[in-house]
């Protein structure tokens, strides 16, 4: 049982077989968190060929 996990979370356990081994999945439920957004902010994030991730700002950072 994983040390960071409490019995009154858990909703279900799956024990998949997989490439010759056991493998045990603990579904939990967890406390809804919501953020607060600035919208006014944007971030520009482009995936190219030549560098791994290229992003601009609006904030100019």
């Amino acid at each position: 049982m994983p040390l960071n996990l409490g019995f009154q979370s858990i909703r279900e356990v799956r024990i998949l077989y997989r490439n010759k081994c056991f493998y045990t999945e603990f579904v939990y439920q967890t406390e809804k968190i919501t953020i607060q957004v600035d919208k006014s902010k944007v971030l520009g994030i482009d995936h190219g060929l030549n560098n791994w991730l290229t992003c601009v700002s609006q904030v100019g950072r």
